[in-house]
């Protein structure tokens, strides 16, 4: 019986467990697509955001992470790829897990704060603008 309850409390903590591959089936929410290196604009925005840096054949960049401090402002992972379309033009796309929603009928999803625009999406559109250069 003991050994049956540890393996549950393993099962529903793995469970828990969210996966750059979790983050990455939701949809964007903020896309954006400029003039530029991708491989510059994933560094920078890996140096200015932090988190894990995964490179996918070279042509796609992903900066993710947990934001569970974050959880009162809208998120608790995000994950940001960085990606080329052709040559000297690449894009960049947010995506971010949500707070579980609170059990009753009052409660609604919590709305993801300016601030947490301003902290993850900011950086992504200063790190593009400055592969772009000046115009």
């Amino acid at each position: 019986m003991r050994n049956l309850a540890v393996i549950l409390l393993l099962a529903l903590l793995l469970g828990a467990c969210v996966t750059l591959g979790h983050i990455q089936q939701t949809q964007p929410i903020r896309v954006l697509h400029f003039s530029g290196s991708h491989d510059i604009v994933a560094k920078c925005v890996h140096q200015r955001l932090g988190g894990k840096l995964q490179n996918e054949f070279g042509d796609r960049f992903v900066i993710y992470d947990s934001a569970k401090a974050h959880e009162r402002e809208g998120l608790t992972h995000y994950a940001v790829t960085v990606g080329r379309v052709s040559e000297g033009k690449g894009f960049a796309e947010w995506r971010i897990m949500r707070p579980a929603r609170q059990a009753g009928p009052a409660t609604t999803a919590r709305p993801l704060s300016r601030a947490m625009v301003d902290q993850y999406w900011r950086p992504v559109q200063d790190c593009a603008a400055k592969a772009e250069g000046p115009l």
